[in-house]
């Protein structure tokens, strides 16, 4: 079974920087597992990368390393054009305001990319099973309530990237 793990910039945020311990943590944990953590491109300009350059990272992100050493990938652009995954963002757009009583037009762009590129990731058949590391509840909630409603039952899995988390992360989470 092929697992694909995608990241938000919470993860990282809650991280800190590389000289901290959660992100050597995170960054030991993935690279003993030989797996990467892949991020959607909204993700990547949020953690101040420009998807647009030839080659990552851009001089302004904080977590270099991580792409540098491969353990942070930046996924290629969605495609908007397929219906399933505009839907499925759409959908997503639309819990997360509800779940948290904000107007649809101010919710994150890459809250709704996280979903749209699991949903993206599943259909294409890149993976078999997802694994969304969020410190959004409310986006990983929505990922966990439509992907099924499309056709991926019991093929992703929603972890929330708490401080505990992170300070107690190994290999073994990956594998």
């Amino acid at each position: 079974m092929t697992t694909v793990y995608i990241a938000d910039t919470g993860v990282f945020v809650r991280c800190g920087g590389p000289d901290k311990d959660k992100f050597q943590r995170l960054r030991r944990a993935l690279r003993q597992a030989g797996v990467s953590l892949r991020v959607p491109q909204r993700v990547y300009k949020e953690l101040g990368g420009d998807p647009t350059a030839d080659e990552y990272p851009s001089g302004n992100i904080p977590h270099p390393d991580g792409f540098e050493e491969g353990w942070i990938t930046v996924a290629d652009e969605l495609d908007y054009t397929n219906p399933l995954i505009s839907t499925v963002m759409d959908e997503a757009r639309r819990l997360i305001a509800n779940e948290t009583n904000r107007d649809q037009d101010v919710i994150e762009k890459a809250d709704t990319a996280l979903v749209g590129l699991a949903a993206q990731v599943l259909e294409t058949g890149e993976a078999d099973h997802v694994v969304l590391l969020t410190t959004d509840k409310p986006a990983g909630r929505a990922a966990k309530t439509l992907l099924p409603q499309h056709g991926f039952r019991d093929r992703l899995e929603f972890r929330y990237v708490s401080v505990i988390y992170l300070e107690t992360i190994t290999a073994d989470e990956f594998q």
